[in-house]
């Protein structure tokens, strides 16, 4: 580039080796040079719409690819590469058009069929994404992305064991796929071999599923197995590394932690801070922050990740910590909501219905108040809203129509709620943190749980060895939340019945 005349075939070859190095900057930087010296040039628009989509610069990959579509209107590949644009963006029925579009033109097009194939199984169409991935693979038979799509499928079909031998196979061949033992892991988490589960789920580290692997912070420290040690002069470090549910779920082993060393030290999020602070403050050093920011391992021996406490005391479904509560909220707090909700003779039920995901997996997470609206006037409970969320004006008005009280505004933090939680009689939640909080504390909670259900729900089961105060209510169709919401309300009456005669 240095020493030859402009040339957009070097601009273009520098610009995808920076893309393989993992240099987006670098990598745009020369395909922009390279499109302007030659601005028809169809490969380098489709190499500079893959660099802004990872980036997730959706827009300017659009930009390249309608440009493209101009040059040649029967371009597959950029109908393709719209079709993931508009599914990275969450614009299903959008995507489903493009990919179709680009198999029209070309029916063996990988990535369309691929594509085409994730989005029936999001949508729960799981005939027609095994049809794809089975068509994809007739012509790569031995690509491992497509096998685990596959796999993935047949999970959701129940056919757990024909997913779990498909993740052999791959790993028969690949031993080091990460994907590949991260399914496997799930797969025995979700039917109860917990001891092989825990072993395959450190994988977690080197899976890329989502786009990218959990990040483990950096120590020097080596990592504890559950070896035994001398406990007055050893010292763990303990570190959530992924969501603040998770945080919650496997906070528990915490004290078990304190019982193998002298000192222990756990690190969490913000939100979570306050909470954790006086739950386990007697028993650990609870800070906010990674090991990263806080690298001060002073009297410290031994460091581990939260998610892996599990597997170093060889955690079975039978010995699952579930001594609860092990959270405890702020006395105080609890005291102000009991007085706000003082006057209310109803059943008192909060409900979360929303998570704090992002993306395309967003609409399988969670429904939206409207869904709710028939359970709200439909069951004469006082509800309360547990959402954090800015709720649209839609949303605000089924939530103003049904007498929802949303307070949403006092609840800064996980410490906020969980003494909102402790005033009521009921918590109902889609899989998110409000329902491992409500568990934690040992308040009757509701799960609505997918069809694509967490490993940590197991399967077919209306109680969890995690929660004993969990009732579980579980989707039949991916994304179906009505026969599920019918179930809560007939549970729902029976409780209030119940209510009503202690009353």
């Amino acid at each position: 580039m240095e020493i030859a005349p402009p040339s957009p075939e070097l601009a273009r070859n520098l610009g995808v080796v920076y893309w393989r190095l993992g240099d987006s900057k670098k990598a745009r930087t020369c395909l922009e040079r390279a499109l302007a010296l030659r601005p028809d040039a169809l490969d380098t628009l489709d190499a500079l719409a893959r660099v802004c989509q990872e980036n997730g610069d959706l827009d300017a990959a659009l930009a390249c690819y309608e440009k493209a579509l101009r040059i040649d209107p029967r371009h597959h590949r950029a109908f393709a590469g719209m079709g993931q644009a508009f599914a990275d963006a969450g614009w299903e029925e959008d995507a489903i058009r493009a990919f179709e579009t680009a198999l029209t033109i070309e029916p063996d097009q990988l990535e369309a069929s691929n594509g085409l194939g994730i989005l029936h199984k999001r949508q729960g169409r799981l005939d027609l994404a095994l049809a794809r991935f089975d068509h994809a693979l007739a012509l790569i038979p031995d690509d491992a992305g497509l096998q685990r799509n596959r796999a993935m499928v047949l999970g959701l079909q129940g056919r757990f064991g024909e997913e779990e031998s498909a993740y052999r196979k791959i790993l028969a061949r690949d031993p080091g796929d990460g994907e590949a033992h991260f399914g496997l892991a799930c797969v025995l988490l979700l039917t109860g071999r917990l001891p092989e589960g825990w072993r395959e789920y450190e994988w977690r580290f080197a899976s890329r599923r989502d786009g990218e692997s959990v990040r483990r912070p950096v120590s020097r420290l080596p990592r504890w197995s559950g070896e035994t040690l001398a406990r007055e002069s050893s010292g763990l470090i303990i570190y959530a590394e992924q969501g603040f549910g998770d945080a919650i779920q496997f906070s528990r082993f915490a004290p078990l932690a304190a019982g193998r060393f002298g000192r222990v030290r756990l690190h969490t999020r913000q939100p979570l801070l306050r909470l954790f602070e006086r739950s386990f403050g007697a028993l650990a050093e609870v800070v906010a922050g990674t090991p990263d920011e806080q690298p001060d391992e002073h009297g410290y021996t031994h460091h581990c990740p939260l998610l892996s406490l599990p597997l170093a005391f060889g955690t079975t479904l039978e010995t699952i910590p579930a001594a609860l509560p092990y959270l405890r909220p702020d006395a105080e707090k609890c005291r102000r909501w009991r007085e706000v909700l003082a006057g209310e003779s109803r059943l008192k039920v909060g409900v979360a219905w929303a998570t704090g995901k992002r993306g395309p997996h967003r609409k399988s997470f969670e429904l939206c108040p409207s869904l709710l609206a028939p359970l709200f006037s439909g069951v004469d409970a006082c509800w309360v809203s547990l959402n954090k969320e800015p709720l649209d004006p839609a949303q605000a008005a089924v939530l103003r129509q049904a007498g929802v009280i949303d307070r949403a505004g006092e609840l800064k933090d996980f410490d906020d709620t969980a003494a909102l939680v402790m005033a009521l009689d009921l918590v109902i939640s889609v899989d998110t943190a409000t329902a491992h909080l409500a568990g934690a504390l040992g308040k009757p909670v509701w799960l609505l749980n997918r069809a694509e259900s967490e490993w940590r729900w197991l399967l077919d089961r209306a109680d969890s060895p995690w929660y004993p105060s969990m009732r579980i209510f579980r989707q039949r169709h991916i994304r179906q939340w009505e026969p599920v919401l019918a179930d809560v309300a007939i549970a729902l009456q029976t409780m209030i019945r119940e209510h009503r005669e202690r009353a």
